[in-house]
């Protein structure tokens, strides 16, 4: 393997190494995760009588849940969603962090893979030399 090469990927195992230490330290915080998404945009609820039904949407703050291939969506108070953003925020932050070590790994294995090949010897032109 051409030495560019090898350098190539010594430059991506270094350029990673730099990454990782700010992944690290979203994985080992220790505040809790909210697995589930919230919206806040105005909507209309179906009530008879509400102003909703003239067209006048009001704000309504939702939790939707994943579940299997779908979502389940619950109506909660404003006071709750309040609370639960920064949960629901921060594993956003930790699936995103998830992520990107994932792609990073398969990016340090194949720069792994160049410098053994290219490090690698012919094991019969070894024994043959004095």
């Amino acid at each position: 393997m051409a030495k560019d090469k090898i350098s190539h990927a010594r430059q991506t195992l270094a350029h990673l190494r730099e990454e990782t230490p700010a992944l690290f330290d979203v994985f080992f915080e220790r505040g809790s995760l909210l697995k589930g998404y919230l919206d806040s945009k105005p909507r209309t609820c179906g009530t008879p009588g509400c102003r909703c039904t003239r067209g006048e949407k009001h704000p309504a703050w939702v939790l939707r849940i994943p579940q299997g291939t779908g979502s389940r969506s619950r109506s909660i108070p404003q006071s709750v969603f309040r609370r639960l953003k920064p949960l629901a925020e921060d594993y956003r932050r930790f699936r995103k962090a998830v992520i990107r070590w994932r792609r990073l790994l398969r990016q340090a294995d194949q720069a792994l893979r160049e410098i053994e090949g290219s490090r690698l010897v012919d094991v019969e032109a070894e024994l043959k030399r004095e």
